[in-house]
C-alpha cells in the first residue's frame, strides 16, 4: 500500500513539473502529460459514451481544450479530474447534438411519409422517396396500415384508434416506434447506396 502511494505521489510529482514546463513553451511536455493520462481519459470517456470513434475524438479534443486553456488550471489541483471534466462537457454536448439530429431527421421522415403517400413535393424518382417506400414495403401489414391511415388519409390518431380498435398512446406509440425502424432502415440504404458509388 506504501508504495502504491508513493508512486501516486511521484506521478504528482512529475505531473505538476511537466506543466510548469509546458506552461514555459516546452511541447515535449505536453506529449508526456498525454502519455500519463491518455488511457484514464479514453475510459472515462468510453463510460459515458461507448462509441469507438468518438472515444478518441473527444479524447483528443479535451486534450486540445487543455493545451489552449492551461492558464485555467490551478496548479498543485488534480490535472486528471480537470481533463475528466473537460472531457464530460464534450460528451453531453455530443449527446445533445446527436439527441437534436436524431429529431430533426425523425421529424423529416414524418415530412417525406406526408409528401410521398400525398404525391406532393418530393420527385418521385429522388432516392429518399424509393429508399423509403422500400422500408414500408417491408414493414408488417399491420405497420403499413397504420401509415396508410395517418399520413396518406390524413386521419387523427383518434380516428386511426376507433378504426384499428387501439388506444391513442399505442397509435402514438408504435407510430413513433415505426418512423424509428423507418429513418434505420433509409440510413442503411443510403450508405449502402453511397458505399457503392464510392467502389464503382
Amino acid at each position: 500500500m506504501e508504495n502504491h502511494l508513493d508512486n501516486r505521489s511521484d506521478e504528482k510529482i512529475v505531473e505538476e513539473d511537466l506543466i510548469l514546463d509546458l506552461k514555459s513553451g516546452n511541447l515535449v511536455a505536453f506529449e508526456q502529460l498525454i502519455h500519463l493520462h491518455s488511457s484514464r481519459l479514453r475510459a472515462f470517456v468510453s463510460m459515458r459514451l461507448p462509441v469507438s470513434h468518438l472515444i478518441d475524438e473527444i479524447a483528443h479534443e479535451a486534450f486540445v481544450f487543455a493545451y489552449h486553456h492551461l492558464d485555467d488550471f490551478t496548479p498543485g489541483s488534480n490535472f486528471g479530474a480537470w481533463l475528466r471534466a473537460i472531457a464530460n462537457n464534450l460528451v453531453r454536448a455530443e449527446v445533445l447534438r446527436y439527441s437534436r439530429s436524431a429529431k430533426n431527421q425523425e421529424n423529416y421522415l414524418e415530412h417525406c411519409l406526408v409528401e410521398s403517400a400525398t404525391g406532393q413535393g418530393l420527385a418521385p424518382e429522388s432516392p429518399m422517396v424509393v429508399y423509403l417506400e422500400e422500408c414500408v414495403g417491408d414493414l408488417p401489414d399491420g405497420q403499413q396500415e397504420l401509415l396508410k391511415r395517418r399520413y396518406k388519409l390524413l386521419e387523427s390518431t383518434r380516428d386511426v384508434s376507433e378504426a384499428l380498435g387501439q388506444s391513442e398512446a399505442w397509435v402514438r406509440t408504435t407510430l413513433c416506434r415505426v418512423r424509428r425502424a423507418l429513418r434505420t432502415c433509409v440510413e442503411d440504404k443510403e450508405s449502402r447506396g453511397q458505399n457503392a458509388a464510392v467502389s464503382i
